[in-house]
């Protein structure tokens, strides 16, 4: 896969897992046309509420640009407008910013090939790794999930409401719970879709940290991957976390942000 089918492909993984777990949730709202994606999950969390998509001209689309916004701030509801390589980075970011958002700054998009690469890396001793595939880990990895992000409930009631299409066999959504001595201790989200499967969110209970656990967690979704036939793995970090994944294997391939 070249770069620029590997870009279109990164992308369409975004936005399919922005919108995934939110249309199972009765309360969210999801609008999705070919040049902009809004996704409302209905719970007052950033990482759940997404702009995105946008292939929209920031002169002659102002007005949905303005409105997207609008259906979030009106409300008084966090959201994130992500800019991807394709779709909007560095032409759309001025309109953002003048419309108040600002951005801690561009992450890149690591991508490791699945098709030549032997998966490097030993997964720690002690860690039994699963994945989840009923209600009470779901709720276990809920649980680890908040506690590792500051205790924000909404994060729990996000993935225990959706617990249904996580489960289902044939979701694209893959979580992974680490257990120390039947403790859950660290968990990894992960999508699989166009051909390749994107980390998203990963943490660890603190008494856990610094252990290799989230590491760990990696490898074994990456061997899943690579035995499933994906060709790709792919992540964003800040510029502070890029060289440990680059040790995994990962490669730089483009620059992303996130407005809010």
């Amino acid at each position: 896969m070249d770069r620029a089918a590997f870009l279109k492909a990164f992308e369409a993984n975004l936005w399919d897992r922005a919108a995934f777990l939110p249309k199972a949730r009765k309360e969210s709202v999801v609008e999705e046309t070919p040049d902009l994606l809004l996704v409302d999950s209905g719970l007052p969390n950033a990482s759940f509420n997404t702009i995105g998509k946008c292939s929209l001209h920031p002169r002659f689309g102002a007005d949905r640009v303005e409105a997207a916004i609008k259906h979030f701030q009106s409300k008084k509801v966090p959201f994130t407008w992500i800019i991807g390589p394709l779709s909007g980075h560095g032409a759309m970011e001025p309109t953002l910013k003048g419309f108040g958002l600002a951005s801690p700054g561009d992450e890149w998009v690591l991508a490791m090939s699945l098709d030549t690469v032997n998966i490097p890396g030993t997964i720690p001793g002690g860690l039994d790794i699963k994945r989840v595939s009923n209600a009470a880990q779901v709720e276990q990895f809920a649980d680890v999930l908040t506690a590792a992000i500051a205790g924000d409930e909404t994060i729990k009631t996000f993935y225990t409401d959706t617990k249904e299409a996580i489960i289902a066999p044939a979701s694209p959504l893959h979580l992974y719970v680490g257990y120390v001595g039947n403790e859950p201790a660290a968990v990894l989200e992960a999508f699989s879709a166009h051909g390749i499967l994107n980390f998203y969110t990963m943490g660890s209970l603190a008494a856990f940290r610094g252990k290799g656990y989230t590491a760990g967690l990696m490898l074994a979704a990456l061997r899943d991957a690579k035995k499933a036939g994906l060709r790709l793995a792919s992540l964003q970090t800040p510029e502070a976390g890029r060289a440990g994944y680059e040790r995994l294997g990962f490669k730089p391939a483009a620059r992303i942000a996130a407005y809010h």
